[in-house]
């Protein structure tokens, strides 16, 4: 559905109106990766292990408001202390907004407990909130300010009904912020936060990156290409969620029983999903963003390709965290990240949004090769090797939800 909300938007603004849309949510993205600084996955590691540490919840819930606030005062004031477009300034703010409802989103709890039809709720929830204020307040141009402001409401609504829900099954969370207690949580999760940051605040650089080096029809182009590859990983994310609480639960030879299965698995599927569009990427493009967006057929072929690695790169490093390995997933993310920045800023500068496209599935490889070693360091396990299925047993734990 946010993809369907992105080709409406992009239809409606154009490529330049995409392009800023895109760079201002940007700056949210950033405000999120600093304030959840790898607590989410720590707070899932530390439930799936044990369902009634309530405790934790509260914690992190407490440690990532606090994070929000200071960081949001942070932004507004150099965002108002700063020449640019006023409109451009308003849509920023709105986006920067939505970070304070983002903080009680209890998404991570409901993963641990591998309660998906929560998640799932949470997110069609936010979209339809999402599409239906947009169908309200967004009628052509000149209102481009509606788009942040839906945005922003989606999240709330979904925030609100997380909340509920947990309250109704679980009672209550112990809310608490101790600056001790939480220092050492912070700590703990510092190499999987500081990782993070890192990895999307370069994945998410190419849009700044072309928007002030180029312009905005390149990071329109850009943004075309790389939201229908977002909406792709959802693949990515479907498998996180259910293989992050199992993991973190396993020992290492019934983990390198399921990394050889669900590699193999997920590798077959983006294969045949990049082989279909390879083919028909012009008529894809031109279909969901109009005529317009035709010239992005080619950076849409590019970015197929880093689908295939991402997917296995995201799973390998989370299997990382899963077995207590923070430190190596750190430095793996480290060199991909790097890595990324000289290609993009080589590639992007000769080639423009084709040659960011290009950076990133270089780096991705390289990063596949690193993360695979620091793995095979803790679990042994081939990717080409003979399919391994995991017993049924195990099978059946991923299909049931916990009281």
């Amino acid at each position: 559905m946010g993809f369907v909300i992105n080709a409406y938007i992009a239809r409606s603004l154009g490529v330049d109106g995409f392009g800023i849309i895109n760079y201002s949510l940007a700056f949210l993205t950033y405000l999120l990766l600093f304030s959840t600084m790898g607590l989410p996955t720590l707070g899932a590691r530390e439930v799936a292990r044990n369902h009634n540490n309530t405790q934790i919840i509260g914690e992190i819930i407490g440690i990532r408001f606090f994070l929000t606030l200071i960081l949001s005062i942070l932004f507004l004031t150099f965002l108002l202390n700063i020449p640019g477009n006023p409109v451009t300034k308003k849509l920023i703010l709105l986006y920067i907004l939505a970070g304070i409802p983002y903080s009680f989103y209890l998404e991570f709890v409901f993963q641990a407990r591998e309660e998906m039809e929560y998640i799932v709720g949470g997110k069609v929830i936010q979209y339809l909130v999402y599409f239906m204020l947009l169908f309200i307040f967004f009628k052509n141009k000149n209102q481009i300010l509606a788009v942040p402001f839906s945005f922003l409401g989606g999240y709330v609504i979904a925030t609100l009904f997380l909340l509920v829900f947990f309250f109704r099954k679980y009672k209550k969370i112990d809310f608490s912020f101790n600056f001790r207690r939480s220092y050492q949580i912070l700590t703990t999760a510092l190499p999987i936060g500081i990782a993070t940051i890192i990895y999307q605040a370069v994945l998410n650089f190419p849009v700044i990156y072309l928007g002030v080096f180029h312009s905005e029809s390149e990071v329109g182009l850009f943004s075309a290409g790389f939201k229908i590859i977002l909406l792709l990983l959802i693949i990515e994310r479907i498998f996180y969620y259910l293989l992050f609480p199992i993991f973190s639960k396993q020992n290492p030879p019934k983990l390198e029983r399921s990394l050889v299965f669900f590699s193999q698995i997920i590798l077959s599927i983006t294969f045949l999903i990049t082989i279909i569009g390879f083919i028909f990427a012009k008529n894809i493009i031109t279909l969901i963003y109009g005529a317009n967006f035709a010239n992005g057929a080619g950076i849409l072929r590019i970015l197929l390709l880093y689908f295939i690695i991402a997917p296995l790169n995201t799973i390998w490093g989370y299997a990382l965290i899963a077995l207590n390995q923070e430190k190596k997933f750190f430095n793996a993310i480290v060199v991909i990240s790097i890595l990324n920045l000289i290609f993009m800023f080589i590639l992007g500068y000769l080639l423009k949004s084709s040659g960011v496209a290009m950076s990133m599935v270089f780096s991705e490889l390289i990063g596949l090769i690193i993360m695979k070693r620091k793995l095979n360091s803790v679990v042994n396990f081939r990717l080409c090797s003979r399919f391994m299925p995991i017993e049924i047993k195990d099978l059946s734990k991923w299909k049931k939800y916990n009281p």
